[in-house]
Order: C-alpha cells, then sequence, then structure tokens
C-alpha cells in the first residue's frame, strides 16, 4: 500500500540565511518535483491520451494504454501493462466496450468479456483498428489478449485512427467514430460482432479545422438536467491542445447538428454583439474599394489557385487573393460611431500588421491594427476601443504585400460589449486553456442513467515531450460532470468538477465581504503546498475600469495570474511568470475568455495541484485547464484590483489530502524535522545532519528548474564549481524523507 505522505513547512535562521524545511514522510514514487497529488498521473513513464474510460460492476477502468482501477474516481490503483500478444506495431488511441451479450463471442469462460478497439500503427505509417479482449478470471480486467484476425478495419489509410465505440440501444448494434485526420472529417461504421465492420456516413469538416482533427468521440446530455431531454455531442480533437464539440442528433447512421448549433456555427447567431458588416451582399456597398486585390464583390470562399479558405460565417467574406498575392488594394468603410467597447471580427492571410491588416481610424490616426496568422483560416481576433467611445471613426482592409501571404481575409465585424480577441476560429470549445486535449466520455455499464462524466489529458503537443517531470510525463484531468445548458448559441456544454474530490478536503476557511485595493497578500487562507481547492466570488461594480483577480502559486516576482476586465468582459489567464517557463519557447502563454456576466457577480472555482490548475467560471460556462512549474517555494496567494476598490463577496478553500497515501499525523512530522540540518559552509560545501546512509539529492534554481541530480554518500556535495552564486533549493531524499532548503551559494 501506498504510504503517507506530508509535507510540513518550519522556518528557521542559520547565519544571514533565512530558509525553508520541508519534509516529507514518503515512498520511493509520487514525491516528486511537480507530481501532481490528486491528478491521476502513471508511476513512472509517459501518459498521454485517455482509451478506455469505463465503470463496470462497481470499477472504474482507465486505459492509456496502460491500466489503473478506481472504486471511486478519486483514488486510484496502477496494475500492469494489459496488453498481450500485438507485435509489429504501435498501439495508439482507442476505446474499451464491455460485451455483456456476447456479440463478439469472446466469452468461453463464463466471464462477460471487455474489447479494447484501437488503431494498430504500422512501421509503414498504415493505421488500421484491431482489436483486444479480456475474458480472464481476472477481477481487474488486466489480461487483453490479441484477436488472431486483425486488423478488422483498413481502409489503406495513414490518417485514419483513434476509434471510439459505443451500443446504440436502437439499432441493436456496436457504433464505431472514427477520423480521417487529414481531411477533417468523422467517418461512422457499424458492427454486430465487433469483428467485421460496414461503413454508414461521415461527418465534416466544418467549424474549426485548420489543424488536423483526431480522437473523436460520441455521448448523450441532458439538456438542462433533464434526462428526458437528450441531445447527441460529437467531440473532435483537434492539434496541438483543444477540444471542439457539436451537438445534434444521431440516428444510428448519420450525426446531424441540431438546428441551433448549425445556426450559431454557418450564420453566426448567439454571438455577443451588433453585426456591422457580414458580406453577405452581392456588392460592396458602404466601402469604397481602391486597387484589384479585392474584386468587385465579396468571394464565395476559395479563389482560384488559393489554398482552402475556412472559418468565415455564411457563405461570403473579404478575400484580397484575387489575382494571386501580387496584387494590392484598399477597402474603407462608411464613417460611424464608436458606441461600443470592443470591435470584433475575423480574419486571416498574411501576417503584416503593416502590409496585409485591418486598421482603425480615429481623427485621422491609426489607433488600432490586426493581421492575420500565415493561414487560410480566419480566426477571431478584436480591438478594445473603450477610450474613444463617441468619436467616429473608419476601419480600413489594407492590401500593399505582393510578396509571399499577401493577402488578407475579412469576415463577421461585429462592435460588442465583449472582446473576442481568442486567436481562434470560430467553434464550440471544450475548454479555453492551453492543456486540455484528447477528451474521452466515461462509459457506465452499471447505470445508463448516471452522471455523464468526460477528462482529458493535461497538455499540449508543442511541449508535451519536454516538460520538467521525472520520473513521469502526462497527467490527467480531474474527471468532469457535463450537461448541456439552452443558451443564445444553442445548446452548450457546461463542466464541473467530479464531487467525488470533495472527500479530499481538509478543514474549510471562509471570508466574506474582503475588500481589495492595489495587491495584497490574501493571508485568511495559507496552504504550505500547492495542493488545494478555493472558490472566489466577486462583486462587479457596473464600472467599466473594474479589473481585479488572483494571483497563485506567487513568490517575488513569480505567479499564475486569473483576471477580470469589466471594459473587455473578458477573463484573462497568464503563466509567464510562472516559475520554470524556459524549457520550451511556446510554454508562456497569456489567454483571454469572453464572459458574458448575466449576473452582479463572478465565480472562479479553482483547483491548484502542484503542476496543474483547473478552473471552472460562473459554475462551469466556461473552464481553463493548465499546467504550470512554479517557483520552488511559490505557494501563496495574492488578490489585486486596478483602479479602484473590488470586493471579495465570498470565499471557501480547502487543503486537500492526496491520493496517493494515508494520513501522518504532524506533530510526529515535527519532531523529525528537528532532527534535520542542512547547512553551507564557506566553501560552498552542502552538509546534512540527522540523516543516515545514502542520499538523492537534487539542486533547483528558484523557478524550480533542475540543475543537479546525484546519489550521494556521505552526506556532502561541494557546489561552488557547477553553479552561479545565487539562491538555490536544495532537496534530498533519504530514509522516506524529502528535505527541501532554501541556501545560498556565494
Amino acid at each position: 500500500m501506498i504510504k503517507s505522505l506530508h509535507r510540513v513547512i518550519l522556518c528557521s535562521i542559520a547565519g544571514i540565511m533565512s530558509f525553508m524545511l520541508t519534509v516529507i514522510h514518503a515512498q520511493e514514487f509520487y514525491n516528486e518535483l511537480y507530481r501532481p497529488q490528486y491528478h491521476f498521473t502513471a508511476k513512472d513513464g509517459w501518459i498521454g491520451d485517455p482509451c478506455g474510460l469505463t465503470k463496470y460492476d462497481g470499477k472504474y477502468h482507465f486505459f492509456w494504454w496502460g491500466h489503473a482501477i478506481s472504486a471511486d474516481l478519486v483514488h486510484w490503483k496502477q496494475l500492469d501493462w494489459p496488453m498481450l500478444g500485438g507485435t509489429g506495431f504501435s498501439y495508439f488511441t482507442g476505446s474499451i466496450v464491455v460485451d455483456t451479450n456476447n456479440t463478439a463471442g469472446f466469452n468461453t469462460r463464463g466471464k462477460v468479456p471487455m474489447v479494447a478497439i484501437y488503431t494498430s500503427a504500422q512501421p509503414t505509417g498504415l493505421q488500421n483498428q484491431s482489436i483486444s479482449y479480456c475474458n480472464s478470471d481476472d477481477v481487474n480486467y488486466n489480461r487483453f489478449q490479441y484477436y488472431q484476425g486483425n486488423p478488422v478495419l483498413d481502409i489503406n489509410s495513414n490518417s485514419f485512427r483513434d476509434p471510439d465505440v459505443i451500443w446504440h440501444e436502437s439499432t441493436k448494434r456496436w457504433i464505431m467514430n472514427i477520423v480521417l485526420a487529414d481531411e477533417r472529417k468523422v467517418l461512422f461504421y457499424a458492427s454486430q460482432d465487433l469483428k467485421k465492420w460496414d461503413y454508414l456516413s461521415s461527418f465534416g469538416p466544418v467549424a474549426a479545422r485548420q489543424e488536423i482533427w483526431e480522437v473523436s468521440s460520441m455521448v448523450q446530455l441532458p439538456v438542462n438536467g433533464n434526462n428526458d431531454a437528450k441531445k447527441w455531442v460529437l467531440i473532435v480533437g483537434m492539434g496541438p491542445n483543444k477540444a471542439e464539440y457539436f451537438v445534434g442528433n444521431f440516428n444510428g447512421t448519420n450525426f446531424t447538428l441540431d438546428p441551433l448549433c448549425d445556426s450559431h456555427l454557418h450564420h453566426g447567431t448567439g454571438i455577443d454583439g451588433v453585426v456591422f458588416e457580414s458580406f453577405e451582399k452581392d456588392n460592396f456597398d458602404g466601402w469604397r474599394v481602391e486597387g484589384n486585390a479585392f474584386g468587385s464583390a465579396p468571394a464565395n470562399g476559395t479563389l482560384e489557385n488559393q489554398m482552402s479558405v475556412s472559418g468565415y460565417i455564411g457563405g461570403k467574406l473579404v478575400n484580397s487573393y484575387h489575382g494571386g498575392d501580387g496584387n494590392t488594394g484598399k477597402m474603407i468603410s462608411s464613417p460611424f460611431k464608436i458606441e461600443k467597447n470592443n470591435i470584433n471580427f475575423l480574419i486571416g492571410g498574411g501576417n503584416n500588421l503593416d502590409l496585409t491588416c485591418a486598421r482603425l481610424i480615429v481623427d485621422g490616426e491609426i489607433v488600432r491594427r490586426a493581421a492575420g496568422d500565415n493561414y487560410e483560416s480566419l480566426r477571431w481576433k478584436g480591438w478594445n476601443v473603450s477610450e474613444f467611445l463617441g468619436k467616429d471613426a473608419v476601419i480600413e482592409i489594407v492590401d500593399e504585400s505582393t510578396g509571399s501571404w499577401g493577402h488578407i481575409l475579412i469576415d463577421q465585424i461585429m462592435f460588442s460589449d465583449v472582446l473576442i480577441n481568442t486567436g481562434l476560429e470560430h467553434a464550440l470549445w471544450g475548454d479555453w486553456g492551453p492543456d486540455f486535449y484528447a477528451v474521452r466520455p466515461y462509459r457506465d455499464y452499471d447505470d445508463s442513467n448516471s452522471q455523464p462524466l468526460w477528462q482529458a489529458w493535461m497538455s499540449n503537443w508543442e511541449y508535451a515531450t519536454v516538460t520538467p517531470t521525472a520520473p513521469w510525463r502526462g497527467v490527467q484531468s480531474l474527471p468532469r460532470e457535463i450537461e448541456l445548458k439552452a443558451s443564445e448559441k444553442g445548446f452548450v456544454m457546461i463542466q464541473r468538477p467530479f464531487k467525488g474530490f470533495e472527500s479530499l478536503r481538509k478543514e474549510r476557511v471562509s471570508v466574506e465581504n474582503k475588500p481589495v485595493t492595489g495587491t495584497q497578500l490574501f493571508d485568511d487562507f495559507k496552504p504550505a503546498r500547492n495542493v488545494y481547492e478555493a472558490k472566489f466570488t466577486f462583486d462587479l461594480t457596473g464600472e467599466m475600469n473594474q479589473d481585479f483577480g488572483i494571483s497563485f502559486c506567487a513568490k517575488r516576482m513569480y505567479k499564475v495570474v486569473l483576471g477580470y476586465n469589466a471594459a473587455t468582459s473578458n477573463v484573462y489567464f497568464d503563466r509567464t511568470q510562472s516559475g520554470n517557463v524556459s524549457f520550451s519557447d511556446r510554454f508562456p502563454k497569456r489567454l483571454y475568455i469572453p464572459v458574458k456576466n448575466k449576473s452582479s457577480q463572478l465565480k472562479f472555482h479553482v483547483f491548484v495541484d502542484e503542476s496543474t490548475i483547473e478552473i471552472f467560471i460562473n459554475d462551469g460556462e466556461n473552464v481553463i485547464s493548465s499546467l504550470m512549474f512554479p517557483a520552488a517555494d511559490a505557494t501563496d496567494i495574492e488578490l489585486f484590483s486596478n483602479g479602484g476598490t473590488t470586493n471579495l463577496s465570498a470565499f471557501e478553500g480547502w487543503k486537500l489530502n492526496s491520493i496517493w497515501n494515508n494520513t501522518t499525523d504532524v506533530r510526529e512530522m515535527q519532531q523529525e524535522v528537528e532532527k534535520i540540518d542542512v547547512t553551507v559552509d564557506e566553501q560552498n560545501l552542502i552538509s546534512v545532519t540527522g540523516i543516515a546512509g545514502a542520499m538523492d539529492v537534487s539542486v533547483m534554481n528558484m523557478e524550480g528548474k533542475e540543475i543537479i541530480k546525484k546519489k550521494l554518500s556521505p552526506n556532502k556535495i561541494m557546489l561552488n564549481r557547477i553553479v552561479k552564486p545565487g539562491v538555490y533549493i536544495v532537496r534530498i531524499i533519504a530514509n522516506e524523507h524529502v528535505v527541501v532548503k532554501k541556501i545560498l551559494i556565494k
């Protein structure tokens, strides 16, 4: 069994140095730097896409193609590698079904089989679909035999992968949805026995399609909590880190969009704001057109010799590729008065703020610019123009470039109280954060009316292979309760953290009506480590200059910032100063999430877990999921309010227990800490007393980046020839203890 894991923070002074001393009573695994304490991670090695998320006979099963089981979806036991017999290929993402009716004929021992359906990726690049089955007496279903009739589905494609299989009760057959990745399509197949599959139909491409589609799945969700009113939801992963979804109907053969979802995606209904120009007319009325790049009317999509254009709303858009990149021109709108805080639009084409751009002109001056990103897919960008309210303005659409990417795409210019400056295509997104991918729903074979859940891989292919963790890499999100809610956009996803995690809560801390001005330490709740849950409710004043929020994992210049800006009605998330961000130049990110508040309060429900943070906004209407690698001693929480005072009307916080261990008496741990001492002499020789025998020693800079890692005996290490002068963290594991101390190297 896993032993108890506790950290106790004590402070002391040695000479001129103050330091932090931390002790963990621990086992070999699950106490490593950045290791989440209540999010699931593999004991060691890689963990990626969730594959078989299943509940059967009272147990939850999580496959990746490793295997773990749980009785409560909170505490997990990792089992051995489950797949047997399959060689000569790589196991890619797939799913698990419980064949209760023995349709495949694998129940030869009186045991209801589980069947794994997955992509078998061949060395040639070919991707086909195979199955393995478990019918042994093992109660945990942990030995899957390779089916000798594999592959069960092969269309001779190199981008045909990630099967998700469900039992469709109405047609009494198995249904597979699977992506044709490069074509941005989901294909549907049917089978009576899981061995022979017949093609049914396809869906897509639609909505976001700049990146390839992967890891599709399909689930029925209740609407507004009503199990008698359900809609089908088709989920598609889109690299490197996103999941989009479509709400509709599935009749056993075809998936079709719900009319409200179709109208939102194709015609822009439900988008916050007033349309200034949709470019759906047969001419450019209201615009003065110069040059020959724009033609005589809005384009019907892609022009001759142009790569495929996508992401516009309706049937037409501005496209300056007439005659290719060599032609130039300009479009100038009729004058208008700025009466809303923000101007939003879809934009694509060349990434040149001078030559291929949209410009806002006020009082004869260029005050705002925007350009595409060298993509033929249009994405949402916008300007906060609140400082120009009441002024007259015009918009210019400019193509003055004759080189590569010398054209611009524009559509759906809107005036709004909500800024949509996401840089994302027009779609329904499952999560706004940088780390939520390959999401899959749980299949509950015990109760078909149980609360629907889904879970995702918390990472991003921009940096997934270089994150600074060892001996494990990869983490899963919290399981989330999901349902649909009616909105102006049609039916949208609502997500809430799985209620089972409330069992990990320690003593509750609550605060009411705390005024926040400037930046201040939130000393009402001071967790000793970044393992906690917290709820913040802020009052909205109605003042346009209100800007407030929370900094997590804060210390000195380090912080993870969550804020809200009233002028843009945006929640913003910033991890650019979060600690160790140097392992990848793609990791530092600042994101903007459009949030239309319908009440006088804004709610954040936050889960912080060493190297992960998940933020549920306004009871799960929007969610942000992100990795972070904080500075080693950065555990403070700060509140801030810029431009005035904001009231924190309510706060609830809980330190959370680890799922990997039991508890140990804190007083006993303090007595053990008192026996341990770490000192640095004038020659920068670190000595450890109070621990006998061999030690694992890590030295980290204050961002948490590991500089040195050694196994030592006796208990001394010389550092002055290896590291520059400064403050460092030394972490020592010995005798089931972990000691962490801040030291000064002269």
